[in-house]
């Protein structure tokens, strides 16, 4: 029995090898036949329409004429088709003889020469809006003109009946999301005091009806306590983000928190935290040391989520339905960095934060949508 099967086994495998032959024969004929096909020759030579494009920054001036030659000789030898030229420095070091400033007759006369070889080459050339790195302006371009951002405001009326009255401006702050001024980094001492320019014009007026189980966290009317600081249900759910008040610090390895406590348990599904400044830099070191907990009794908490360090100001989160009597926000204080020196990096000294500036503490019983500032590319460093 085992040199049948033996023997069987063997002439399987040979009429396999003879099909796989047979087949990779016939492959090969319909390449061959099809070599005339439009999209077999675009495969084997991809059109320039097909090519790969790049960014290509020209980082603080670091420019010279025999480097952009090289440069783009090197992309084009390899099959790139085109190039968007951006001009950045995050904090660059000058590594240049001459560096070229941007828009100087220097930089100008470089950028001819891109130019030129480009189109002999027979490569696109695009060029950034404006130095810099993610932002269109600079002083030629009028504020009407420049990038804007949105704003908004909200106000909760009865349905089914005419609503007259005048709807709150939305905020007109200079600085990136509502009411959150820009604080001034990367701006040098120059130009700290300068006027900032400001514009806001009406885009729309949205109206639609909320679920009847969005409620408002004023109506369930819950008692506010913290850790420390003098916070209060108004401040903290008036969506005024530049209006903050410090929670201060707990010691080391222990929780600072600010607290809402209701008469019976309350569902809730989504948050929403304002957060600036105090101590930031340490939740980029070792996570995020902030959080969501909830507690029935008032003394076993547990964590519902894990709230992120980084992002805009605002956060909103969402989470699955949790009924409690008791919410929290919690900031737990970590070890301090290391006094060596480059504690300044992270914007202050070994001796820890003085506490965590909050401006908003609103829990939502209807949906919201998940990390709705990420997702609307308004995450800058808050």
């Amino acid at each position: 029995m085992k040199k049948v099967l033996f023997i069987s086994g063997m002439m399987a495998g040979i009429l396999l090898t003879f099909c796989q032959l047979a087949n990779a024969q016939e492959t090969t004929q319909a390449i061959r036949a099809n070599r005339s096909n439009a999209l077999y020759r675009h495969f084997e030579t991809p059109p320039k329409s097909a090519k790969p494009r790049v960014w290509w920054h020209w980082m603080n001036g670091n420019i010279t004429k025999k480097g952009i030659r090289e440069d783009l000789n090197w992309m084009h030898s390899v099959g790139i088709a085109g190039v968007t030229s951006i001009n950045a420095a995050i904090q660059t070091p000058t590594v240049v003889k001459h560096r070229l400033k941007y828009m100087t007759p220097g930089w100008k006369d470089a950028f001819r020469l891109t130019t030129r070889l480009t189109d002999s080459l027979n490569m696109e050339l695009n060029i950034d809006s404006s130095p810099g790195w993610s932002e269109s302006g600079g002083p030629w371009v009028k504020p009407s003109q420049g990038m804007k951002k949105y704003v908004w405001s909200k106000t909760r009326i009865k349905g089914g009946q005419s609503f007259n009255g005048k709807l709150p401006q939305p905020p007109a702050t200079t600085g990136p999301f509502q009411n959150i001024p820009f604080q001034g980094r990367r701006v040098s001492n120059a130009n700290k005091n300068a006027k900032k320019p400001t514009y806001y014009k009406d885009v729309a007026v949205i109206a639609f009806k909320l679920p009847n189980d969005d409620k408002t966290l004023q109506s369930l009317h819950p008692k506010v306590t913290s850790s420390g600081g003098n916070f209060n249900l108004t401040s903290l759910t008036n969506g005024n983000l530049a209006d903050t008040t410090l929670l201060p610090s707990a010691k080391v390895g222990k929780k600072a928190w600010v607290q809402y406590e209701f008469s019976k348990p309350q569902t809730f599904q989504s948050l929403t935290v304002g957060i600036l400044g105090g101590g930031r830099r340490f939740g980029r070191r070792s996570g995020s040391n902030r959080a969501l907990e909830v507690s029935n009794d008032g003394k076993t908490f547990h964590t519902v989520l894990t709230i992120p360090t980084d992002g805009v100001g605002e956060r909103t989160l969402t989470f699955k339905p949790v009924t409690a009597k008791y919410f929290r926000f919690t900031v737990k204080t970590p070890q301090p960095p290391p006094s060596n020196g480059a504690s300044g990096m992270f914007g202050g000294n070994s001796s820890g934060p003085h506490g965590t500036e909050i401006s908003e503490f609103n829990l939502h019983t209807g949906a919201r949508v998940n990390r709705l500032t990420d997702k609307a590319a308004f995450r800058c460093k808050g």
